[in-house]
């Protein structure tokens, strides 16, 4: 027989459960949803920018038909690195054309480039960054190789470091299904490892849809250049970062892909938020973030077969 003397003792020991054992009893009870617990997690989240409908666009002279790297460099201005020349490209906002060019270093596979202070860091593909200043360019060795297809370069404020974004290998203990980036150290530029943020192509695909546009889109690991041998050895496939950015608010990483024509966003932890396919008619080969300071996003897009020119797209951020 029930003795109802029992009920308060009952519902006590249910509020007192810790809150550890609620959220094993909660991930339990996920699994009746269906989903495996060894399947990747997915993005819920969106990006808070309506790529179909850029604020502006602007169309790169021929000599950027490669431009590989943007970065905001004043108001009103960006610079760009293209992958083939050892130069920089100042670009006027306002009157939509190149202003000035510095040249920083040879030919060669230049992939980004960042501003810090007064100096430029350009990125080549076997790791080697660039550093420019008033006073000529250093060369240094960070540690990766073109193994690991460095493309991807930012200057990240909050830490007061240097991000790269690697293309091919990961690098380290990490398995081909997953995408690095890494810090530099501040003074030796050096690579610091483990890597600050780790990305799970497999979680970043299942977020991303395949759709009937990019299975027909032809794949920007097609070309073929001069030096470029063994670029994209491997045949890693899926997501692979093509650029890198920081959002100057929230502290979040961007990085965009050109193989899987996507963009993603990682919270300052590495947790995968959001990510999103963009619009092929746009970007027929994405290569260059860059972030204003309220946080609108500029990207750059290499020429395509149809256009023969490369663009420069801005989206507003949606407040």
């Amino acid at each position: 027989m029930f003795n109802p003397l029992y009920l308060p003792l009952a519902l006590l020991l249910n509020v007192c459960t810790p809150a550890s054992d609620a959220a094993t009893i909660a991930n339990t009870g996920a699994s009746a949803t269906g989903a495996s617990v060894t399947d990747p997690p997915v993005a819920s989240g969106r990006l808070a920018y309506d790529f179909s409908r850029p604020e502006a666009s602007y169309t790169m002279p021929g000599e950027l038909a490669e431009l590989s790297g943007i970065v905001l460099s004043g108001a009103g201005q960006l610079t760009g690195v293209q992958d083939e020349m050892g130069r920089l490209y100042e670009y006027s906002l306002t009157d939509k054309r190149v202003t000035r060019t510095i040249d920083f270093g040879p030919a060669g596979d230049y992939e980004d480039l960042a501003r810090v202070g007064d100096d430029w860091f350009v990125l080549r593909s076997d790791g080697t960054l660039f550093r420019h200043s008033a006073s000529g360019t250093r060369q240094y060795a960070t540690g990766l190789t073109i193994e690991n297809n460095a493309e991807g370069l930012t200057y990240d404020a909050r830490s007061k470091t240097l991000l790269v974004a690697c293309k091919g290998s990961p690098g380290g203990d990490l398995t081909a299904t997953k995408r690095a980036i890494y810090r530099l150290d501040p003074t030796t530029y050096k690579v610091q490892t483990p890597a600050a943020y780790v990305l799970d192509v497999d979680a970043i695909v299942a977020s991303v849809p395949k759709t009937a546009e990019t299975a027909a889109a032809p794949s920007a690991d097609k070309k073929s250049k001069k030096g470029k041998k063994g670029k994209h050895a491997g045949g890693l496939k899926g997501f692979a970062p093509s650029a890198v950015a920081v959002h100057p608010v929230t502290g979040h990483v961007f990085v965009l892909s050109a193989r899987q024509n996507a963009l993603v966003e990682l919270d300052d932890r590495g947790e995968l938020l959001a990510a999103t396919e963009l619009p092929g008619n746009l970007f027929p080969q994405a290569e260059g973030l860059a972030f204003t300071p309220e946080g609108d996003l500029y990207i750059a897009t290499e020429a395509g077969k149809k256009s023969g020119q490369a663009m420069v797209h801005l989206f507003r951020q949606q407040r």
